[in-house]
């Protein structure tokens, strides 16, 4: 499940419940185009998520690099612990995505 809401900043707020795993990426991929189009960047908060898998870590990572090229903020909020696996599970952790707070 996915929650909108934008902040102060004209931040799209992007609030995420449950899965980030390979059968929820298309639509959600969607709405990150459609968010880094038409707000001054995203803040992802995804401590609610309770899967995600190798695709989920790559949709995080395609999501920041867009958002480098188009001159928009992307920051990643919430670190939970199927987040934290799936990360490990590439061979990367959370310091090696400069946009990720552990603060939700």
């Amino acid at each position: 499940m996915v929650s909108k809401d934008q902040d102060k900043d004209g931040n799209l707020v992007m609030k995420i419940e449950g899965s980030l795993s390979a059968h929820d990426l298309g639509a959600l991929k969607d709405r990150l185009l459609t968010g880094l189009t038409n707000y001054q960047g995203i803040v992802f908060d995804i401590n609610g998520v309770t899967d995600c898998d190798t695709l989920g870590v790559q949709l995080l990572l395609s999501a920041k690099k867009t958002a480098d090229k188009l001159n928009k903020t992307f920051h990643i909020t919430g670190y939970s612990q199927s987040i934290q696996d799936a990360v490990a599970g590439v061979g990367l952790k959370a310091e090696d995505f400069p946009c990720f707070s552990k603060e939700a």
